[in-house]
């Protein structure tokens, strides 16, 4: 219900400022003041399911797995047509050891989520892991397509790709997302 002075407004504000708040905590790798800021933005709105995948991301930095799991299944309860939850789930049910899973999912986020960089640039995460180079370089190709610019430098320094940074067709692709300047 809102209230008349838009008291409802105020705390959807507030739970979306925590969430942001807790990504940017999160790419610092300080994934407890994270997870800390996404359950205070759930107690005022547990109603978003990319939410839920923030809490599943910190939960599975912090060795969590079977939790984060959890929250991959009630973002998708939420929305069952989120790429990015379909995405998380996959890197939750891989950490657990559930390949096919995993791998299910991933396709899954790919169908619904073409156009996310995110999505491509994960599974190639995923691929990278495995020891699959082909696909890894066929999703890291994907995401870097769509990646902006900036992506780069987070990409050329991600340890789930390290074993083919050096490789020349890893360092082609980010020049050429460098070149584009997007």
């Amino acid at each position: 219900m809102i209230g008349p002075n838009g008291s409802n407004a105020k705390r959807l504000r507030d739970a979306a400022a925590l969430t942001q708040q807790a990504v940017d905590l999160f790419f610092r790798g300080d994934y407890g003041r994270a997870l800390d800021k996404v359950e205070r933005s759930l107690a005022l709105n547990a109603e978003v399911g990319r939410t839920h995948c923030a809490k599943a991301l910190c939960l599975l930095q912090m060795g969590q797995a079977r939790e984060a799991l959890a929250c991959t299944e009630h973002a998708l309860e939420l929305d069952d047509a989120d790429a990015v939850a379909y995405t998380t789930r996959a890197m939750c049910r891989h950490r657990l050891g559930e390949t096919q899973g995993a791998e299910d999912d991933f396709a899954r986020a790919v169908e619904l989520g073409p156009d996310d960089y995110r999505v491509f640039y994960n599974a190639a995460c995923y691929w990278a892991e495995r020891g699959e180079e082909e696909k890894c370089r066929e999703y890291f190709e994907a995401a870097m397509a769509l990646a902006p610019a900036a992506f780069a430098a987070v990409a050329a320094a991600d340890p789930d790709l390290a074993r083919y940074s050096g490789r020349e067709w890893f360092r082609e692709v980010l020049a050429e997302v460098r070149k584009r300047g997007i």
